[in-house]
């Protein structure tokens, strides 16, 4: 014999009633919710409601599974979310402040071990502070690397993080569900940042 979790439709019309369920292979009231949130259902002020009556945008899974009941399975998409972007903030207030600057026109010649090497600048022109060395002057992939590096200073890194934020809020307030594909874009560089592995 097994056990299951069944969801049901609270939404009532009149003298009509939503006759949407969903059989879940939750043993909990939470897994059962877990798994109907994957599949689009909405838990609002202790009652559960279907996609339809929800208004929400998920397509059905064909595979339903509760998160973190599984080896491998994945946190919460704003469990993620969070992560990356604190995982990033603290980064990002680590990091030599101000404008980052790189000029393939310029080499290194100021003190240190990196004299004529291609480099990533901060602070003012006149007395630049050396942020990262990328290889010898006129070196293709040290120009590369340094153009880069300059391209996602601080203040891209402040923005990013701003970026995470927002997404978490909402994804957040759809109980782990994204719905947009602008909260799935979010969540992609989310996990780039986290790394393969879950958190670098």
């Amino acid at each position: 014999m097994s056990t299951s979790v069944v969801l049901r439709c609270n939404t009532v019309r009149g003298f009509s009633a939503c006759a949407t369920s969903l059989i879940t292979d939750g043993t909990t009231q939470d897994e059962a919710r877990a798994i109907g949130s994957v599949h689009g259902w909405r838990l609002v002020n202790g009652q559960d409601y279907c996609p339809a009556c929800s208004g929400s945008k998920a397509k059905p899974r064909v595979i339903v599974a509760v998160n973190g009941a599984t080896d491998g399975a994945r946190a919460r998409a704003d469990l993620r979310l969070q992560t990356a972007g604190s995982s990033l903030l603290a980064l990002v207030n680590g990091a030599t402040p101000g404008r980052w600057r790189y000029s393939p026109e310029a080499m290194w010649n100021g003190p240190g071990p990196h004299f004529g090497e291609e480099f990533v600048a901060a602070g003012p022109v006149g007395r630049p502070v050396c942020v990262a060395a990328t290889g010898p002057a006129d070196e293709p992939q040290g120009m590369a690397d340094a153009a880069y590096i300059a391209c996602v200073d601080p203040d891209v890194g402040r923005a990013v993080t701003g970026v995470l934020h927002e997404a978490f809020d909402t994804v957040h307030q759809e109980h782990g569900l994204v719905e947009t594909s602008l909260a799935q874009a979010a969540l992609d560089l989310a996990d780039a940042i986290l790394g393969p592995e879950g958190e670098r």
